[in-house]
């Protein structure tokens, strides 16, 4: 796609994500040689800082957006705390605290600790509903069952009563902010309870009844039985997960873009299925984090009967000469992709994709042909805004630093990083919905199906 290469977004990002599941980037070797081992001395946190700096100065797509940033400035402020960082863990917060100051969600310091394993959450899930921190999964383990843990509660305090969302915004938000609100707070629910393997957590919760206690949880995901509390941003135990909602709507489940596997197990259930048969399709990508357009739009080839166009695309150019002339930049401005339909059987009925705030990277690059042809309603939450490839920069013990390098956008322009794409109907779960273990996001799908005509009308570009 990009520039004859492949976009691989994130952090299967995702943590498009995921995160500490990447593999390294090259290295040259006096690099990867002083990157070997973490002796914290001030050489180590000034090459490091220097990669921070010089990795982001040219390659970063969106300091048009930040005009009140001067990133030499914020970095040369930056430089005693730094050096006066007491261990490699903090070292990497504070290089955290500059990347923040890009609001960008594929530019970030990824700790060792995380993509190794040292740490750990607890084996819960919450989620951001109505503007609270509901607890939306559980593991099922003796301490949580001991302890009456269950879906529906809400947070209300951390550790020695620290309010949840200060702890979010110290833990999680002053480090990644995200592309957007959404975007950081959904992968705030993610990280903000993080923290070394085994240790204990205090947790107060707050049932429906308003009563609140106080619960201890053990940093530690592994089941007694030796299975993984994973996070549905994380569940990839199914790659595709197919059911049939009723006779004749088909929904699929697609948890990543990260795997070709995936394009292997959608064209086999297309194959299977009677699409001609079929009254609707329900694509749900709310906790796709994204991965390789690649594995994004042989789907889409799939679910169309003519050429449609994806996103554009400008990057970062430096010319020294320029700079020696006092000449601005332009940015390098890339080809609108192109995705023919594929020569196999398609289905070409009516299609809803299911979007949130975990939706982002490629599995925005996916929604945006789909969107911006008039082939599929969008129904559930705005996606997180964020898509890009990121450079990958090997630091000092073991970090990886990413920077978005690529600004995406609609073939006419139209912006979504940094804003979401927004659905057509919109629906936000709940927490009376969360309690009584209701898909309220999915429910509003088949109504959608169930009133396609009605629906069309009110988008008549679909």
């Amino acid at each position: 796609m990009r520039m004859g290469s492949r976009k691989r977004a994130g952090a299967a990002w995702a943590l498009g994500m995921v995160l500490w599941m990447l593999p390294l980037p090259p290295e040259a070797p006096a690099a990867a040689a002083d990157a070997a081992e973490w002796r914290g001395t001030a050489q180590q946190k000034v090459w490091g800082l220097m990669q921070v700096w010089g990795t982001v100065k040219y390659n970063f797509a969106f300091f048009e957006r930040l005009p009140d940033l001067d990133w030499d400035a914020a970095v040369h402020a930056a430089i005693p705390r730094v050096l006066d960082a007491p261990d490699q863990e903090e070292y990497y917060r504070r290089l955290n605290e500059l990347t923040a100051l890009l609001h960008d969600g594929h530019t970030l310091v990824v700790s060792p600790s995380i993509r190794g394993g040292g740490f750990d959450n607890p084996p819960v899930e919450f989620q951001v509903v109505e503007d609270r921190i509901i607890l939306a999964r559980t593991g099922d383990t003796e301490e949580i069952r001991a302890q009456g843990i269950r879906p529906g509660m809400e947070l209300v305090a951390v550790g020695e009563g620290v309010p949840a969302r200060q702890w979010l915004r110290d833990k999680a938000l002053r480090y990644y902010p995200g592309s957007t609100k959404q975007n950081g707070e959904a992968l705030g629910m993610f990280l903000f309870l993080r923290g070394p393997k085994n240790t204990t957590l205090k947790l107060t919760l707050e049932n429906a009844a308003g009563a609140t206690r106080t619960v201890t949880l053990t940093r530690n995901s592994q089941n007694r039985d030796g299975t993984v509390f994973r996070p549905r941003i994380r569940d990839f135990s199914r790659l595709v997960e197919t059911r049939m909602l009723d006779p004749r709507i088909a929904y699929l489940r697609l948890a990543t873009f990260d795997d070709e596997k995936v394009v292997e197990e959608v064209d086999a259930e297309l194959d299977r299925l009677d699409l001609d048969q079929l009254r609707g399709m329900i694509l749900d990508i709310r906790y796709n984090m994204g991965g390789d357009d690649r594995f994004a739009y042989p789907i889409v080839a799939r679910l169309v009967d003519h050429a449609v166009s994806g996103s554009t695309w400008r990057t970062p150019e430096y010319h020294p000469a320029y700079a020696s002339w006092g000449k601005a930049e332009k940015p390098l401005q890339g080809d609108t992709v192109r995705i023919e339909p594929d020569a196999r059987k398609r289905y070409t009925g009516p299609l809803v994709i299911l979007t949130g705030p975990n939706t982002m990277s490629t599995s925005e690059d996916f929604l945006v042909p789909l969107d911006y042809s008039g082939r599929a309603l969008i129904v559930g939450e705005p996606t997180a805004g964020t898509t890009g490839n990121p450079v990958n920069v090997r630091l000092p013990g073991g970090a990886i630093l990413r920077v978005c390098s690529l600004w995406s956008t609609y073939p006419d322009g139209r912006e979504f990083v940094g804003r979401g794409i927004e659905p057509h109907v919109v629906v936000h779960p709940t927490v009376a919905g969360i309690r009584a273990n209701r898909d309220e996001v999915l429910q509003k799908a088949v109504e959608v199906l169930g009133n396609w005509g009605a629906y069309q009308r009110d988008n008549p570009d679909r």
